[in-house]
């Protein structure tokens, strides 16, 4: 009786393995790492993301001031933003000590690795 028991939760534990895989690989599928990098002879103070159909951007994703010819690297959770397909594509906005800024549109952050801003 207790082997039958045994048996059952030894098989059911094992059935639900490849479950907990696909439940950790779609969490893992959310996170995206990207790197900014600046270009543009200017010191880059934000970096600003929102889906493209919002009028409003998101927070500043960078932690601190990006000089000319560095690049910052972080990562972002898309379900964050809710971007169109599947949270990938946005409008990216760098915006410079001088008050200037740079936009990007329609960027598919899940294909790009790193955006130059010039």
């Amino acid at each position: 009786m207790v082997n039958k028991v045994l048996n059952k939760v030894m098989i059911a534990a094992g059935l639900s393995l490849p479950l907990v895989a696909l439940a950790a690989s779609s969490v893992l599928a959310q996170m995206v790492k990207l790197s900014v990098v600046n270009n543009s002879g200017k010191t880059m103070t934000a970096v600003y993301m929102s889906p493209p159909d919002k009028n409003t951007w998101g927070k500043n994703e960078l932690k601190a001031p990006i000089g000319d010819r560095e690049k910052a690297d972080f990562e972002w959770d898309r379900a964050d933003y809710g971007g169109s397909e599947g949270g990938c594509v946005f409008d990216v906005r760098a915006e410079y000590s001088d008050g200037r800024s740079t936009d990007l549109d329609a960027v598919d952050l899940c294909q790009e690795s790193a955006l130059n801003f010039r």
